[in-house]
């Protein structure tokens, strides 16, 4: 009988973690697509120095964030969303609306697929 009670334990600890880093992930996710909306408004107005002291902000958010989110992703999904980041640094203090706009889609779609993949559905477990 002790172990069906040790079982139930794992189990349910394993439901909680599981549980946690999807509802982190997905937080994290939707929390930084807001912000990159956010720098979205201020090149549609060319304010290109509000612009730039987000993006480095947002920048900055997730070299920190990044210390939790490596715990629970694939290390280099998580590089892949810094390199975009710095490339859209890059684009916005060159004024390169276009380019800056078509990173800008790249991070969105990239934090999205990081947000859908650890969700616990019939694609992602099998």
């Amino acid at each position: 009988m002790r172990r069906i009670y040790i079982g139930i334990i794992f189990l349910l600890t394993a439901f909680s973690i599981a549980a946690v880093e999807t509802g982190l992930i997905s937080a994290k996710a939707d929390y930084y697509i807001s912000r990159i909306e956010n720098i979205d408004k201020y090149m549609r107005k060319d304010d290109f120095q509000k612009a730039s002291e987000l993006c480095k902000e947002v920048e900055g958010l997730w070299d920190d964030s990044t210390k939790t989110i490596d715990i629970f992703l694939i290390h280099d999904y998580v590089d892949s969303v810094s390199l975009y980041l710095t490339r859209m640094n890059a684009y916005i203090e060159n004024g390169s609306i276009d380019m800056y706009f078509s990173e800008s889609a790249g991070i969105k779609k990239e934090l999205t697929s990081l947000k859908e993949s650890e969700l616990p559905t019939i694609d992602n477990i099998l």
